[in-house]
């Protein structure tokens, strides 16, 4: 019982930002069951484990580190390319570059936040579940310091801001689609949360990023950038909403984040649903599939990070009568079998995606038939990750 009982005061150790992008049910389970010494889940904990130590000999990552400058000349603002467009082979020198969707330019890894920025997402959150399933207070400690160079580093540390995120090669117009590159890096916010009560995070580490946090948020609010995504009407408005959840989580703004889901991502939401459940926005897409579960995993990750707050996005209905439900339903046959998808899906769809879409709303609704689905599908991804061990069961 030692190391349930170190779970709960990791993940509950204060009375705010007890919400994180973790499925608390999911990480409290495995940490039982780990304490417990239940075969799979020690299984499961020891095959996560070789991917833990891996991210424990990792060269902490910043933006400092491309090649060439952003505009402002400060290496500390975060850069990256648009992903899906391309030189204009009409123009001699490519530019205005024109957009391809659903192909990525190779050029992007040219800018290595893209990269890094998910690397930092991944490691933090793998240390950080490692941590809080085991107790083990090196995995904290490395994760400390990765957060540490990324975020609050006084020479490599990133400027709160996304100013310059997924640039177009030819194109000034100011535009907010690279704030969603920004869930990357905020994933380890939740991370960060896992770790207060730890040895290697420090009050002064809490205050540093709870500044930085604070910065962040004001500029998804204020700047031009934040304004023009907040109104963009399909997957990148539900992930603006998101983004800022995952920032006013970690503050512990509990009155915020309701407001962020009750009155803007919720309705949002409804108005990108038609009749049948589908998302006719991302259906235009050439990843018709990945996006309209993109969208919904916002919408999922945000249900998790208001849920102290009395509020469910699972069980809002518009005044049209439009759900988070129906949308998963429409979903479901191709969750199922994806081979069945009317639509554009120029790549393969990672079926665990569905899976997990599916256990949150079955959870949520009651739905055990969805729940069933989920576990005939597989919630796992195909990849060792900390998901891998957040759903060891299934």
């Amino acid at each position: 019982m030692k190391r349930l009982f170190l779970f709960s005061v990791l993940l509950f150790p204060v009375a705010v930002a007890a919400q994180t992008t973790f499925p608390t049910e999911r990480l409290e389970y495995v940490a039982s069951a780990y304490a417990a010494r239940e075969p799979k889940a020690v299984k499961a904990v020891e095959t996560l484990r070789a991917i833990a130590d891996e991210y424990i000999m990792m060269e902490p990552v910043s933006v400092v580190e491309k090649k060439i400058l952003p505009p402002s000349g400060d290496p500390r603002d975060y850069m990256t390319l648009s992903p899906y467009w391309w030189p204009d082979p009409s123009k001699p020198d490519g530019r205005p570059y024109i957009r391809r969707d659903g192909e990525r330019n190779p050029e992007v890894y040219d800018y290595p936040e893209r990269v890094n920025s998910g690397r930092l997402g991944d490691a933090a959150r793998t240390l950080a579940v490692f941590y809080a399933v085991t107790g083990e207070e090196r995995y904290a400690a490395k994760c400390a310091g990765l957060l540490r160079v990324w975020f609050l580093d006084a020479e490599r540390g990133m400027n709160p801001n996304m100013t310059y995120a997924q640039l177009i090669s030819g194109r000034t117009t100011v535009r907010g689609t690279g704030i969603i590159d920004a869930r990357r890096f905020c994933y380890a916010f939740s991370a960060a949360a896992l770790l207060r009560g730890s040895a290697g995070w420090s009050d002064a580490d809490e205050r540093g990023l709870q500044k930085w946090a604070g910065d962040f948020l004001h500029w998804l609010n204020e700047s031009e950038h934040g304004r023009k995504e907040f109104r963009s009407p399909n997957n990148h408005g539900l992930w603006y909403d998101a983004i800022r959840l995952m920032v006013v989580a970690y503050t512990g703004d509990v009155v915020q984040a309701r407001e962020i889901a009750e009155h803007s991502l919720a309705p949002r939401l409804a108005s990108q649903i038609a009749d049948d459940g589908s998302l006719p926005l991302e259906l235009e897409r050439t990843l018709a599939l990945h996006y309209s579960t993109f969208a919904l995993e916002a919408v999922a990750l945000a249900d998790r990070l208001v849920a102290d707050t009395g509020y469910s996005i699972w069980h809002y209905r518009s005044p049209e009568g439009r759900s988070l439900e129906d949308a998963v339903a429409y979903l479901l046959p191709y969750y199922c079998a994806p081979e069945t998808w009317p639509h554009r899906q120029i790549a393969p769809f990672d079926r665990s995606r569905g899976a997990r879409i599916l256990y949150a709303a079955g959870r949520a609704l009651g739905r055990d038939e969805w729940g069933e689905a989920a576990r005939s599908i597989g919630c796992r991804p195909p990849e060792t990750n900390f998901e891998t061990l957040l759903y060891f069961d299934m």
